[in-house]
This record gives structure tokens, C-alpha cells and sequence, in this order.
């Protein structure tokens, strides 16, 4: 945090969980309450150096099974390991993340059965992602729901991936 706020990063919030409640897949998410509004938020911070080590990863991992017999015939390794480098540096490109939210948001302004987090950008950056708090539920619980809440969600589903296709 202090790498990408400086070192008076803790002033933006006025309570910061320092245990993570979940963890991300390359960092992990805290709980905290901005100190400008009081709005709730999730803070994702990405591990240290996780980019680099990815791609360092990867370029171990080629090498590897290039030199081995492991790999079928006719796999192109170089094109599977350059895709598979492109998705993890999406991963680690937290800006991205916040784009992709804000359109998410703007997509689906019309649909309130949908919310997106709003992104907080003075609490963000490329390694920072802090977005509004909210309480859900997963879309695993939805065997729990009735059938025609079911059906709601099924027909909403279809109707923004229509509207947000392209």
C-alpha cells in the first residue's frame, strides 16, 4: 500500500481490517471504510512482485516442456503458453479490473436487480483495487431459491448477456 499511496496511505480510510477477509487469486481482499465518505469497502491488493513472477513462471514452464518428451504431438506450446501469459496479464492489471467494472455498470444501469460495485478511484491503482462493500449471494445458493426467482435470474441473465454481447 504504501508503494502505490505512499506512506500515509492509512489516512484514506478510517478503519482498515488488516486481516484479509478472502484472498484473491494473486493478492488478498480487506475490509475497510473510506475516511472521505464512510462508504464500506473491499480493498484487493495484489501480492508484491506477482506479475513478474507469473511471467517468469511461465517462461521456466515453457522451457521445461519443450526440453521434455511430456507434450504431445501437434501442441502448440508457444501459443498456448503466449494466451495463457495474455489472461494472467489481465489478471494482474487491476485499472482493467476497474474498466471493465465501470462498464459493467453502465451496461447494466437498467437492470436493478443487478448491482455492480462502484469503483473508489482515489483508493485504487494498478495494484490497488478498492470498490464499494456489498452483501450478496452467490449464484451457488441458487438452488435454495424458489423456482420462479430461478427463472427470474435465468431471463435477466440472458437479457444482459444479449444487451452486453459485442
Amino acid at each position: 500500500m504504501s508503494t502505490e499511496f505512499g506512506a500515509e496511505w492509512q489516512k484514506m480510510f478510517s478503519s482498515f481490517d488488516r486481516v484479509p477477509i478472502a484472498s484473491a487469486s494473486i493478492g488478498q481482499v480487506h475490509k475497510a471504510t473510506m475516511a472521505s465518505t464512510g462508504l464500506p469497502v473491499a480493498v484487493k491488493i495484489q501480492f508484491p512482485g506477482i506479475a513478474s513472477s507469473i511471467s517468469s513462471d511461465l517462461s521456466n514452464l515453457s522451457i521445461l516442456l519443450r526440453s521434455s518428451a511430456l507434450l504431445p504431438k501437434g501442441l502448440y506450446l508457444q501459443n498456448t503458453i503466449a494466451v495463457m501469459k495474455r489472461e494472467l496479464e489481465d489478471e494482474c492489471d487491476y485499472i482493467r479490473e476497474a474498466e471493465s467494472g465501470r462498464r459493467f455498470s453502465e451496461l447494466l444501469k437498467d437492470y436493478d436487480f443487478f448491482r455492480i460495485p462502484t469503483v473508489v478511484d482515489e483508493a485504487s491503482s494498478s495494484k490497488v483495487l478498492t470498490v464499494e462493500w456489498m452483501d450478496g449471494k452467490p449464484l451457488s445458493r441458487m438452488k435454495g431459491l424458489s423456482q420462479e426467482d430461478r427463472d427470474r435470474v435465468s431471463v435477466l441473465f440472458l437479457q444482459c448477456h444479449d444487451r452486453t454481447d459485442g
